[in-house]
């Protein structure tokens, strides 16, 4: 099972792009921070 670089918890899919630096995000951490770069 993938593990999510933030958060560091065993999540069964990850995501990645240019905006988590490659590395694998789970789906909360990765909303997370896209939800904050689009309220800047």
């Amino acid at each position: 099972m993938p593990v999510c670089a933030k958060c560091k918890n065993k999540v069964p899919k990850v995501y990645n792009c240019e905006h988590t630096d490659d590395q694998d995000y789970c789906s909360d951490c990765y909303t997370e921070l896209h939800y904050y770069i689009t309220e800047q």
